[in-house]
């Protein structure tokens, strides 16, 4: 099961002793910081946790599966994530 934006900070209240309020502000902070980076440079690189990259998808053809019929999918950007090898490690080691 795949935790929620609400279940994160209910977790992130008790590990940290702060208050839900404090703790959802933290969240939005940081996604909002973590977008406006993206935007303007790229790469964000978080040491021990990963790197976020934006890549650009080339224009493809699609099909709608129901119907069969193919679509022109137009070039767009894409938020790629890479784990680092110690978050792989420490989720590995669960």
């Amino acid at each position: 099961m795949a935790v929620t934006k609400k279940e994160f900070v209910k977790r992130m209240t008790e590990k940290g002793n702060i208050r839900q309020a404090r703790a959802e502000e933290l969240v939005d902070l940081f996604l909002e910081t973590l977008v406006d980076c993206l935007k303007k440079d790229g790469t964000v690189k978080l040491y021990g946790f990963g790197r976020f990259e934006v890549k650009t998808a080339r224009e493809q053809i699609g099909r709608n599966p129901k119907n069969g019929r193919e679509y022109l999918i137009p070039e767009h950007k894409k938020v790629k994530f890479y784990a680092s090898e110690t978050l792989t490690d420490k989720v590995e080691s669960r």
